[in-house]
């Protein structure tokens, strides 16, 4: 693992760096995803010491394919000074809904549990996520032929072992987001986790063309008290379904303490997580976006949704 210098302009920190110090970014891929050869930029552990480099406070590392948990526990002994939050995505190659498989993650560290994501009808249907893994895997090039899985029954009532899953989660006290199940269903699935005693769900990017959700459908969603993802691979210009302006007008409209920023995406020219997230929040702060409300979406919310306390904002290039 190299040391990191994180560089700074002639005058010193700008505003945008100082919202990534204590940042937590709660969707971020690493290497390896899918497969070795769809490359990243960074291995995680340089990842890691760059964010930790610009004042990051942590990360939740999710996969599209197994539980993070080893992971997690590795790069945090070889990159001390950032927290690495483990999850595990409900895809049928992970267990599917299966609360064992939750169960299991939870007791290994996980803290996030994501809803399917390749594995879901929706994003088959849309032609989302399913459709890249069938540009890396070459038998997965027939999943949206298959009909994926559903969080709900016809009526549109949460399934059991949905509803054992959620049971898991609560009594773990892990954050449920909803992946790239529909929205009809994600409003089902926050409704029914109020049952069991979990206060926010994450609304997992409404924007995505994965999820494809309507303003009515994200205003149903904060009033069921879930927080609205707003990742950077969602603006970017090939996968934009809004723009960064755009967004803050929803934000400013469900509030921004109903309100996340994430990286999300996995490509070999992304720049690092911590770059990605205070070119954003620079984006937002030209936009007119007050200072505290940019700071509520990277660092005070995502450690809300943990449950975590925010702590003083580490010092720039500590190690």
């Amino acid at each position: 693992m190299n040391d990191i210098f994180y560089p700074f302009p002639p005058g010193g920190p700008t505003p945008a760096d100082e919202l990534v110090r204590g940042a937590i970014d709660l969707h971020h891929h690493g290497y390896p995803e899918i497969a070795f050869d769809h490359k990243t930029r960074n291995e995680d552990w340089d990842e890691l010491a760059i964010a930790r480099a610009a004042g990051m406070a942590g990360i939740v590392l999710k996969s599209h394919m197994w539980p993070t948990v080893g992971r997690a526990y590795h790069l945090r002994r070889l990159v001390p000074g950032i927290d690495v939050h483990a999850s595990i995505t409900m895809n049928p190659i992970a267990g599917g809904f299966s609360p064992l498989a939750v169960e299991t993650a939870a007791r290994q560290g996980a803290k996030v549990l994501f809803f399917p994501t390749w594995g879901a009808a929706h994003d088959r249907e849309r032609g989302g996520m399913s459709r890249h893994l069938g540009h890396v895997l070459p038998r997965a090039g027939n999943l949206r032929c298959e009909p994926g899985m559903r969080a709900t029954d016809a009526g549109g009532k949460v399934l059991p072992e949905v509803c054992e899953c959620l049971a898991v989660a609560a009594e773990h006290r892990m954050l449920v987001c909803t992946a790239h199940i529909s929205p009809k269903e994600s409003i089902a699935v926050a409704q029914k986790a109020k049952d069991y005693g979990i206060g926010s769900v994450v609304f997992s990017h409404p924007d995505s063309n994965s999820v494809a959700a309507s303003r009515e459908e994200i205003r149903d969603m904060v009033a069921l008290d879930a927080v609205c993802e707003f990742c950077t691979l969602g603006m970017l210009p090939q996968f934009q379904r809004i723009s960064p302006k755009t967004a803050m007008e929803i934000v400013s409209e469900i509030s921004p303490d109903r309100a996340i920023i994430t990286t999300d995406y996995f490509f070999e020219w992304s720049p690092p997580a911590s770059e990605t997230l205070r070119m954003l929040a620079g984006t937002f702060l030209d936009l007119g976006m007050p200072f505290e409300d940019v700071r509520k979406m990277m660092r005070d919310n995502p450690a809300r949704l943990l449950g975590i306390d925010v702590l003083p904002c580490p010092t720039h290039g500590a190690h």
